[in-house]
């Protein structure tokens, strides 16, 4: 009997020791989004040297009016935000959200497109020529890391 007694202060007392007071932090400032080499494993580095580049409003509209001229059937698009960067032959690299809304009211929900913008003869003006939209021609994971390898992302 008396050793029963004994041994649950005993037990308790090794318990206790195995907890920490302090509670471990983790700093989360600094983190950037992953760049997936896991999913690019044995492929050669295909990003491209890039310097950014800031859209003004014309060229906004130019590439929206571009992407939605793609779209005769009835669709819409909302547009989320664009980004763009200059390669080194001058065209433009650009990357964005849009969400495609069908004639009976459905929606994709912001998908991520791409495309290649050039220079026109009007200046501020950009021709802007749709690639890709994520779900309709290519993979999300191909056009996230072929923006984010351009520095668009």
């Amino acid at each position: 009997m008396r050793l029963r007694h004994l041994t649950l202060p005993a037990l308790l007392a090794s318990l206790c020791g195995c907890t920490s007071a302090v509670a471990p932090k983790v700093e989360l400032y600094g983190m950037t989004l992953p760049r997936f080499e896991i999913f690019r494993y044995g492929i050669k580095d295909t990003s491209v040297p890039t310097e950014p580049y800031t859209l003004d409003a014309n060229e906004l509209s130019d590439i929206k009016a571009a992407f939605s001229a793609e779209f005769v059937d009835g669709r819409t698009l909302e547009f989320g935000p664009i980004t763009a960067r200059r390669q080194p032959s001058g065209s433009l690299v650009v990357c964005g959200l849009v969400n495609v809304r069908t004639p009976d009211g459905t929606r994709s929900g912001m998908t991520l497109f791409d495309g290649i913008a050039s220079p026109t003869m009007i200046p501020g003006r950009i021709g802007f020529t749709p690639q890709r939209i994520a779900g309709a021609n290519a993979k999300t994971i191909d056009i996230y890391s072929d923006c984010r390898d351009n520095g668009a992302l």
